[in-house]
Protein backbone atom coordinates (compact mmCIF):
# COMPACT_ATOMS: atom_id res chain seq x y z
CA UNK A 1 0.00 0.00 0.00
CA UNK A 2 1.44 3.35 -1.30
CA UNK A 3 2.71 5.31 1.34
CA UNK A 4 1.55 9.10 1.77
CA UNK A 5 3.03 12.18 3.21
CA UNK A 6 1.78 15.63 2.64
CA UNK A 7 4.12 18.34 3.00
CA UNK A 8 2.86 22.07 3.74
CA UNK A 9 5.21 24.72 2.84
CA UNK A 10 4.86 28.57 4.63
CA UNK A 11 4.30 30.27 1.47
CA UNK A 12 1.05 30.78 -0.33
CA UNK A 13 2.50 30.93 -3.73
CA UNK A 14 3.61 28.41 -7.21
CA UNK A 15 6.83 29.10 -6.76
CA UNK A 16 7.14 28.29 -3.24
CA UNK A 17 5.38 25.31 -3.26
CA UNK A 18 7.59 24.33 -6.57
CA UNK A 19 10.62 25.17 -4.38
CA UNK A 20 9.12 22.52 -1.60
CA UNK A 21 9.07 19.97 -5.04
CA UNK A 22 12.48 20.36 -5.58
CA UNK A 23 13.92 19.69 -2.30
CA UNK A 24 11.48 16.31 -1.51
CA UNK A 25 12.56 15.24 -5.23
CA UNK A 26 16.01 15.80 -4.33
CA UNK A 27 16.05 13.65 -1.17
CA UNK A 28 13.83 10.70 -3.19
CA UNK A 29 16.43 11.22 -5.83
CA UNK A 30 19.63 10.67 -3.44
CA UNK A 31 17.71 7.71 -1.93
CA UNK A 32 18.04 6.24 -5.57
CA UNK A 33 14.22 6.59 -6.02
CA UNK A 34 12.40 6.45 -9.94
CA UNK A 35 10.47 9.49 -9.68
CA UNK A 36 6.92 10.98 -11.46
CA UNK A 37 5.86 14.47 -10.70
CA UNK A 38 2.52 15.23 -11.43
CA UNK A 39 1.43 18.64 -12.31
CA UNK A 40 -1.49 20.89 -13.19
CA UNK A 41 -0.31 21.97 -16.55
CA UNK A 42 2.52 22.34 -18.88
CA UNK A 43 3.03 25.28 -18.03
CA UNK A 44 3.88 24.32 -14.70
CA UNK A 45 5.41 21.47 -15.56
CA UNK A 46 7.93 23.88 -17.66
CA UNK A 47 8.18 26.36 -14.72
CA UNK A 48 9.52 22.99 -12.27
CA UNK A 49 11.98 21.67 -15.11
CA UNK A 50 14.15 25.09 -14.76
CA UNK A 51 13.45 25.71 -11.24
CA UNK A 52 15.39 21.89 -11.03
CA UNK A 53 18.27 23.07 -12.66
CA UNK A 54 19.10 25.98 -10.69
CA UNK A 55 17.70 25.74 -6.56
CA UNK A 56 20.48 24.16 -5.36
CA UNK A 57 24.10 25.57 -6.35
CA UNK A 58 25.92 22.48 -5.30
CA UNK A 59 23.52 19.80 -6.63
CA UNK A 60 22.36 18.42 -10.08
CA UNK A 61 19.19 16.65 -10.61
CA UNK A 62 18.67 15.21 -13.91
CA UNK A 63 15.36 15.57 -15.01
CA UNK A 64 13.02 15.74 -18.06
CA UNK A 65 9.09 16.68 -18.93
CA UNK A 66 7.74 13.76 -20.24
CA UNK A 67 7.93 15.00 -23.93
CA UNK A 68 11.44 15.13 -24.04
CA UNK A 69 11.85 11.79 -21.79
CA UNK A 70 13.82 8.73 -22.14
CA UNK A 71 14.91 6.91 -19.43
CA UNK A 72 15.21 9.24 -16.86
CA UNK A 73 15.05 8.85 -13.06
CA UNK A 74 12.68 11.98 -12.51
CA UNK A 75 10.19 12.78 -14.77
CA UNK A 76 7.27 15.81 -14.80
CA UNK A 77 4.59 15.78 -16.39
CA UNK A 78 0.93 16.82 -16.18
CA UNK A 79 -1.20 14.74 -18.24
CA UNK A 80 0.85 11.64 -18.69
CA UNK A 81 0.26 7.93 -16.62
CA UNK A 82 3.41 6.31 -15.84
CA UNK A 83 3.38 2.90 -17.95
CA UNK A 84 5.03 1.35 -15.33
CA UNK A 85 5.49 1.55 -11.54
CA UNK A 86 7.63 3.71 -9.89
CA UNK A 87 9.36 4.24 -6.92
CA UNK A 88 7.92 7.50 -5.64
CA UNK A 89 5.10 10.07 -7.29
CA UNK A 90 5.06 13.82 -6.21
CA UNK A 91 1.87 15.62 -6.51
CA UNK A 92 1.29 19.49 -7.35
CA UNK A 93 -1.30 19.02 -8.89
CA UNK A 94 -5.03 19.84 -6.58
CA UNK A 95 -6.48 16.88 -7.88
CA UNK A 96 -5.75 13.36 -6.62
CA UNK A 97 -3.54 11.70 -9.75
CA UNK A 98 -6.05 8.69 -10.29
CA UNK A 99 -3.06 6.26 -11.20
CA UNK A 100 -1.32 7.20 -7.34
CA UNK A 101 -1.55 4.16 -5.57
CA UNK A 102 0.93 2.05 -8.11
CA UNK A 103 3.55 3.65 -6.22
CA UNK A 104 5.55 2.53 -2.94
CA UNK A 105 5.60 6.36 -1.65
CA UNK A 106 3.34 9.75 -2.95
CA UNK A 107 4.47 13.59 -1.54
CA UNK A 108 1.64 15.57 -1.91
CA UNK A 109 2.69 19.41 -1.68
CA UNK A 110 0.59 21.78 -0.32
CA UNK A 111 0.92 25.61 0.20
CA UNK A 112 -1.10 28.12 2.55
CA UNK A 113 -3.35 28.93 -0.34
CA UNK A 114 -7.15 28.52 0.78
CA UNK A 115 -8.14 26.54 -1.94
CA UNK A 116 -4.73 24.55 -2.18
CA UNK A 117 -5.33 23.87 1.35
CA UNK A 118 -8.92 22.61 1.27
CA UNK A 119 -8.52 20.40 -1.54
CA UNK A 120 -5.34 18.51 0.32
CA UNK A 121 -7.81 18.00 3.23
CA UNK A 122 -10.04 16.29 0.92
CA UNK A 123 -7.27 14.39 -0.46
CA UNK A 124 -6.59 13.85 3.32
CA UNK A 125 -9.42 12.62 4.74
CA UNK A 126 -9.55 10.27 1.35
CA UNK A 127 -6.62 7.97 2.20
CA UNK A 128 -7.02 8.27 5.70
CA UNK A 129 -10.43 6.79 5.09
CA UNK A 130 -9.23 3.68 3.03
CA UNK A 131 -6.56 3.10 5.47
CA UNK A 132 -3.26 5.17 3.61
CA UNK A 133 -0.45 5.38 5.99
CA UNK A 134 0.06 9.11 6.26
CA UNK A 135 3.00 11.43 7.48
CA UNK A 136 2.39 15.36 7.94
CA UNK A 137 5.06 17.82 8.07
CA UNK A 138 4.16 21.45 8.71
CA UNK A 139 7.71 23.20 6.80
Amino acid sequence: MTEISFYVGKQDNLHGRLFLACRVAQKAYDRGYHIHIHTDSLITSRQLDDLLWSFSPTSFIPHAIIENADKERIIISHDYEPHEDCDYLINLSNEQPKFFSRFTKMAEILDQTPDILTDGRKRYAYYRDRGYNLQYYQL
